[in-house]
């Protein structure tokens, strides 16, 4: 019977022979001229990976064989890099455009490799504590970066007439329904976190209900979570489908199965030289609930 680690060295091996053959392919049907653009990202350095992001220069732009080259390195790329954090991940936003035919012979690979990426994951999340997840992964592959591994591969499903990269907002702004909200708060009284007295949850908790229930009618409550900038992108479908547009995470270079080339707005610095300006969201200064991201907000 094997181990826990033989199988997550047997399915990183077909990991990594399903992305060989998904990138011979896509070498074969980009041909000697291969339309591909990426955008480099500089690393974080160790000891860097909190320190707040005021701004991210993009060190260059490759296009045609060079972009190919190393949109392909990125999608095998899950180890750590000599003096780059292991806590900031490595991404490299951009595009691979291939003929339309190639759908049939790309869109199969591409589920093999994700589907063995979920397979992967499955096998680590086996373990329910968070250092044994960590004393595996590392010793079975050491400096393995595993949200690298994790990266699910986008293959477009649809041709696209635009591609607007962009970066994603620092906060997340959610609508949260009261009833709910107390409903989660309820049904948490009974799971303390690790290093937590019982009773002591349960007062937190009881207060935090009380707080919630408290509110005038007309307060609404919203979540706002910080989120580290990142890059994503915009996808606006040549087909009328609902919706025509959609966002993508941008962490690795899309593949597109198209003829036409897709107008494209490249990824410029962070922050961008002008941004578009938002009705401003009366969200109250002082969290209703800190730890959970709870704010009041006056509609």
């Amino acid at each position: 019977m094997f181990t826990l680690a033989a199988e997550l060295r047997h399915t990183m091996d077909q990991l990594e022979s399903a992305l060989a053959a998904l990138c011979h392919a896509l070498r074969q049907q980009a041909g000697s001229a291969p339309v591909a653009a990426v955008y480099a990202l500089p690393d974080t350095p160790t000891g860097k990976e909190h320190d707040p992001v005021e701004t991210i220069t993009i060190e260059q732009q490759l296009s045609g064989q060079p972009a190919l080259d190393a949109a392909l390195a990125a999608f095998g790329r899950w180890h750590i890099s000599p003096g780059c954090s292991a806590k900031a991940s490595f991404r490299l936003p951009g595009f691979v455009l291939l003929p339309a035919v190639s759908r049939a012979v790309i869109a199969p690979l591409v589920e093999d490799v994700n589907s063995l990426k979920q397979a992967f994951r499955a096998l680590v999340q086996q373990l329910d504590d968070k250092d044994k997840k960590f004393t595996l992964v590392h010793d079975t592959f050491p400096g393995l970066i595993t949200l690298q591994v994790y990266r699910q591969l986008t293959l477009l499903p649809y041709p696209a007439s635009r591609l607007g990269f962009t970066w994603a907002n620092k906060q997340i702004i959610q609508k949260v329904d009261k009833a709910k909200l107390v409903e989660q708060l309820m049904q948490s009284r009974q799971s303390p976190p690790p290093l937590v007295d019982a009773q002591t949850w349960l007062q937190c908790i009881d207060r935090e209900i009380y707080d919630v229930k408290r509110l005038p009618a007309h307060t609404e409550l919203r979540l706002r979570r910080p989120v580290k900038t990142h890059p994503m992108v915009n996808v606006r479908w040549s087909e009328p489908l609902t919706p025509r547009q959609q966002q993508f995470k941008a962490h690795l270079p899309l593949i597109l199965c198209q003829d036409e080339l897709p107008a494209i707005t490249p990824l410029c610095h962070y922050p961008p030289a002008s941004t578009r300006k938002r009705r401003s969201a009366r969200i109250g200064g002082e969290p209703l609930i800190p730890r959970l991201h709870i704010y009041p907000y006056e509609p």
